[in-house]
């Protein structure tokens, strides 16, 4: 359902209908959203029974094409509360008991470090480096989870923007379970390869499908307060192979309001082939896991 940490909906229609199942009212309200996206509007047509919501439709101005579209979010909304109406009227029967469009997330999961592996690589060098991490995270009291995301059903993110009208994803996978640890998390650990410059794939639809995330934080008002750390791996020695990796991680990161500490880089894989015989570099990974670990005076 569409949150109220926007403030007031400024009211645009309403209109009271009569029926034997008792008095119902449609409203069609907007939300403006331009902190969240410039331009951004968001129309809600709810159906009231007495002062009950039984059902809700929204649409917002990014789901539509640019200028010079047929298709006008604000006219659809009308549209939609004009059929309600009259659809009230000839079945309110059907509009006595609510009718939630949601998708609740997992009411289990929650850990205090979640550490996303990136790699397809069951048993490569960020998976070695995921499990250092977690052996941090045990060995500090805390809980944590790894999420081997090749293994897992995480779908590309199709842009309906359906998030930031109701809260929640339409798109039938596991990415709940990950919104649910993200959302609850002390510390979000990135381990992940480069591939191509960038992060793999399925590194990269859990950080887009993360709007979602961002949509909760923005529109219902949730907060992640997480710490964030990357650790990055790549074949060619130096900096220039990470310039993308870091810029991609932290921008997802900060798009979620995490902080993010310095990151962990470590080249020259495909000389070495293994990242446990590299020198200093499970010992750097370590270290650098417990200081983002320990505990934080926030005051």
């Amino acid at each position: 359902m569409p949150g109220d940490a926007r403030g007031e909906s400024a009211a645009e229609k309403t209109k009271a209908v009569e029926t034997p199942e008792g008095t119902f009212t449609i409203r069609l309200t907007s939300d403006n959203l331009g902190s969240i996206y410039p331009g951004m509007i968001r129309y809600t047509v709810e159906v009231l029974h007495g002062t009950e919501t039984v059902y809700t439709y929204a649409i917002n101005s990014y789901e539509s094409a640019p200028r010079g579209s047929l298709f006008d979010t604000r006219k659809a909304a009308e549209i939609v509360f004009a059929r309600l109406a009259h659809d009230v009227v000839s079945r309110p029967g059907a509009y006595t008991r609510p009718r939630v469009f949601t998708r609740p997330l997992p009411g289990t999961g929650t850990v205090d470090v979640v550490i996303l592996q990136g790699s397809p690589r069951r048993f490569g060098n960020s998976a070695k480096i995921a499990s250092w991490c977690d052996d941090e995270a045990t060995q500090a009291g805390l809980s944590s989870r790894v999420f081997f995301l090749q293994e897992m059903d995480i779908r590309p993110c199709v842009g309906c923007y359906v998030c930031y009208d109701y809260g929640y994803c339409p798109v039938e996978d596991d990415m709940p379970l990950v919104i649910r640890a993200l959302e609850a998390a002390l510390v979000l650990v990135v381990c992940t390869p480069v591939y191509t410059g960038t992060v793999p794939a399925p590194l990269k639809a859990v950080m887009d499908r993360c709007q979602w995330l961002h949509a909760r934080e923005k529109v219902l008002g949730s907060e992640v307060n997480a710490r964030g750390f990357l650790v990055a791996v790549a074949g060619r020695r130096g900096t220039e192979p990470f310039v993308c990796v870091t810029r991609v991680v932290d921008a997802f990161m900060r798009n979620l309001g995490i902080r993010p500490a310095l990151p962990v880089l470590i080249g020259d894989l495909d000389r070495a082939r293994d990242v446990e015989t590299i020198e200093g570099a499970e010992d750097n990974v370590r270290a650098a896991s417990r200081a983002v670990l320990a505990p934080r005076d926030e005051g």
